[in-house]
């Protein structure tokens, strides 16, 4: 990143920091089933010319199918202004009122159903907050009549009889990459102490289990536990891409499925 661009995106996320919630709430989601799987997608940055919209229908059809529930991870809309860092203006394939109605097309069905748990907040779409004051995500969130994340969010899944915590996240890291991009992710326990951890924000798929010992005061013994730390992806192609430019290592275009058990406490991960 030039100096130019790390201002830039410090500032916006400046803005977002000012009209975030000032001190953290808990989503809490019961499932009464033996095992869950959730989709963690974002960076989709739909209206940009480089959003893979055929990939993405692919797995959006797959989640219809399966009914299986979403967390917009954030950048769902490529929301570039003319104050924004880079000639991502130039190179939407839609304005961005054009860009709203295209996401309302692809996640009302899924809003209707109850199948988002909510909707992150990212820098893209904190660009039009920036640039009008106007929040964009919470409206977007506010139209489907979904939850709103803002930029994070801890959670309390309970799926059967076992229950699960995590910490979501847009994401604010400008590595490139790959063990400095997981490295990000890893940095979220600093944050909170929870279960599972998921961020957005690098465009690239990863998942690193990290394992550690832990006191049972209870049973006065050492029990061994695991984090998971997850990235979520993106929608964006490579080539002729920034990425591209930068000579960045191509990175696998989709969503992790994060599957959780009712029955046994485990934790899974398919990317």
């Amino acid at each position: 990143m030039s100096l130019t661009e790390m201002i830039g995106e410090w500032d916006t996320f400046h803005q977002m920091a000012s009209k975030s919630e000032l001190k953290p709430t808990l989503h809490s989601k019961t499932f009464d089933t033996d095992k869950l799987t959730l989709v963690l997608m974002g960076d989709m940055h739909i209206g940009s010319k480089f959003y893979d919209a055929d990939r993405h229908k692919e797995i959006l059809e797959w989640c219809w199918e399966q009914k299986t529930p979403l967390i917009l991870m954030g950048d769902n809309i490529e929301a570039a202004t003319r104050d924004s860092v880079g000639a991502g203006v130039y190179e939407q394939s839609e304005i961005i009122e054009e860009q709203v109605e295209h996401f309302y097309h692809l996640f009302k069905p899924f809003a209707k159903e109850g199948l988002i748990l909510g909707m992150h907040e990212g820098n893209h779409e904190a660009r039009v907050y920036k640039a009008t004051g106007f929040d964009l995500a919470k409206n977007m969130a506010r139209q489907l009549g979904i939850s709103y994340f803002s930029y994070s969010k801890l959670h309390n899944l309970i799926v059967g009889n076992q229950s699960y915590t995590m910490y979501t996240t847009h994401g604010a890291s400008g590595a490139t990459k790959p063990h400095t991009k997981i490295k990000g992710a890893l940095d979220l326990s600093h944050v909170a102490d929870t279960e599972i951890y998921a961020m957005g924000h690098v465009h690239t798929l990863d998942h690193h289990v990290r394992t550690y010992y832990e006191v049972d005061k209870r049973n006065k013994k050492i029990v061994q536990k695991k984090k998971h730390f997850i990235i979520t992806g993106s929608y964006l192609s490579h080539w002729g891409s920034y990425g591209h430019i930068k000579n960045m290592e191509p990175s696998p275009i989709g969503s992790p499925k994060l599957k959780l058990s009712g029955v046994e406490h485990e934790v899974r991960v398919s990317l």
